[in-house]
């Protein structure tokens, strides 16, 4: 008999479109979850859900996150229909590099809304929903950081801020949501093959070897095994990098 492990488990999966999110999402559904797959771009949520395979169902939502009406309305709907959630997983994001004496404000304004402000107040809305899945079985929360919430290189001060305030966010959620049930999970990644990575080996002029890197079904699989850990035990934090350093 084959395993089923998120049956009738409710995960709600940001940055969906594409690299990991995409990959997740499509992981928690094949593994059973109904999963509300959140995205920006329609045509992309389109081919994610003829993509998607059961005993799941996903289900594609074109959802701009730093839009808070449009996020109210989604969440209300959400909850409204399945008045829990199991699982919340945060993929979604934006990225720009300069040094700090020519980076723009501009650019600082726009990853803090989506890296910082989005996920927190996602989180926010959910919780009350993800209290009732605590209290009856288990939640989770994992966000999806970078190893430059960790050390941050040159050219990366707006990017690596917003990365650890979201290690800062997830620290202190967990303290506050841990007696209800609720797991908070930080994963930390390297260099990962993702449309993100290959535009970022183009500004750096190298050649983009994306065999050489995490790959985004590699970090669904670490997810789910997250997901899936029995609810006695947390993993608050997880470093995954390339196996072989190129570059």
């Amino acid at each position: 008999m084959t395993s089923v492990p998120f049956a009738g488990r409710i995960a709600v999966v940001t940055g969906a479109t594409s690299g990991i999110g995409r990959a997740t999402a499509l992981r928690l559904a094949a593994d059973g979850a109904t999963v509300h797959a959140f995205g920006r771009d329609q045509e992309r949520l389109e081919s994610l859900g003829k993509q998607a395979a059961g005993p799941g169902t996903l289900l594609a939502v074109q959802l701009d996150l730093t839009d808070d009406g449009a996020v109210a309305d989604t969440v209300a709907r959400l909850v409204e229909h399945h008045g829990r959630v199991d699982h919340l997983v945060h993929c979604a994001g934006a990225y720009s590099s300069a040094r700090v004496e020519a980076a723009s404000l501009a650019d600082l304004d726009a990853q803090y809304a989506a890296n910082v402000r989005a996920p927190y107040a996602l989180t926010q809305r959910l919780l009350p929903a993800l209290r009732v899945a605590g209290a009856d079985s288990g939640a989770d929360v994992i966000i999806v950081n970078s190893t430059q919430g960790l050390r941050a290189g040159a050219g990366t001060s707006q990017f690596a801020a917003t990365q650890h305030a979201m290690r800062a966010f997830a620290d202190s959620l967990r303290q506050e949501i841990n007696e209800a049930g609720i797991r908070v999970a930080t994963i930390h990644l390297g260099r990962t093959a993702t449309p993100r990575q290959e535009t970022i080996y183009a500004r750096e002029g190298r050649a983009y070897a994306p065999d050489l890197l995490v790959q985004a079904g590699d970090v669904a699989d670490l997810v789910a095994y997250l997901l899936g850990l029995p609810p006695t035990a947390e993993i608050t934090e997880l470093h995954l990098r390339p196996a072989k350093k190129s570059y």
